[in-house]
């Protein structure tokens, strides 16, 4: 894990003014490292071997969505298209997009039997050409943290969905893991001014001992921000859990051992 300098201390911690943010287009260097690690997350997607996304986020995310019978439904960084597939199933009629060309290709090569019910595009979730008030959800799984301008993202998904639409996000925990993603076990030993400043490393993934063949960028910043990224848009927040391993899946020695802090935070809002 290397902590990279050109993002150390360049990000401002407050809402950004969206008119200055440089925004990320495919071709940048987020877009090239999920292209280069497409093949492994279509492996890892498709194997379950994700134990937090197939236990534990992925239920908590359709729990958070729910009924989603005839509405509009944009997967926003789709990936391979596997929450899109869900959603589809569930009668719902999606839009998935993703920045990374390979994983759409997965996602539409997966998804020829849900063709009438997924349109896949590759794009930028900064800037979509979706028309305004033409979704009913907006989910975002997984994407916040990804993203240099996550306020540019979520001023987008206002734009897009329809008065009384709702947007539910999952993301890294801002309270725990960015201590993490710097191999730290004791957060109170860092001043608090590192909590509030924005972050980011570069790091690989590791799922079930498997190591993606490129790093990607980690931004975490702290609640706050995204709280006023959220409301300063036009949203209301309804809902915000921590998702967490029952007791019985507790009585797993893998929980037991990978799960010592929440690790993800659940937000659900609505468009005024």
């Amino acid at each position: 894990m290397i902590l990279s300098p050109s993002c150390t201390g360049s990000y401002d911690q407050k809402v950004p003014n969206r008119r200055k943010v440089a925004r990320v287009k495919p071709g940048s260097p987020t877009t090239s490292s999920y292209d280069l690690n497409a093949k492994f997350w279509v492996k890892i997607i498709r194997e379950n071997l994700d134990r937090y996304r197939a236990e534990l986020t992925n239920p908590a995310v359709l729990d958070a969505v729910g009924d989603c019978r005839g509405s509009r439904l944009l997967d926003a960084g789709c990936g391979e298209g596997y929450l899109s597939r869900m959603f589809a199933e569930r009668d719902a009629q999606v839009d998935g997009i993703d920045s990374s060309p390979s994983l759409v290709e997965s996602a539409r090569a997966a998804s020829s039997q849900e063709t009438d019910r997924i349109n896949y595009h590759i794009g930028d979730v900064t800037r979509m050409d979706f028309a305004g008030e033409s979704f009913n959800i907006v989910v975002c799984n997984h994407l916040l943290n990804d993203l240099p301008a996550p306020a540019d993202a979520i001023a987008e998904f206002y734009r897009i969905l329809k008065p009384g639409g709702r947007l539910v996000i999952l993301m890294l925990h801002p309270c725990f893991y960015g201590f993490r993603i710097r191999g730290e076990k004791d957060s109170s030993r860092r001043p608090v001014s590192d909590y509030f400043t924005a972050r980011c490393a570069e790091q690989p993934f590791d799922v079930a001992g498997i190591i993606s063949p490129a790093p990607v960028t980690v931004y975490v910043r702290s609640l706050e921000y995204y709280s006023e990224a959220i409301m300063s848009t036009g949203f209301r927040i309804t809902s915000l859990q921590e998702p967490h391993p029952s007791d019985e899946q507790l009585q797993d020695e893998w929980w037991q051992q990978k799960f010592s802090v929440p690790l993800f935070l659940l937000i659900t809002a609505v468009r005024n």
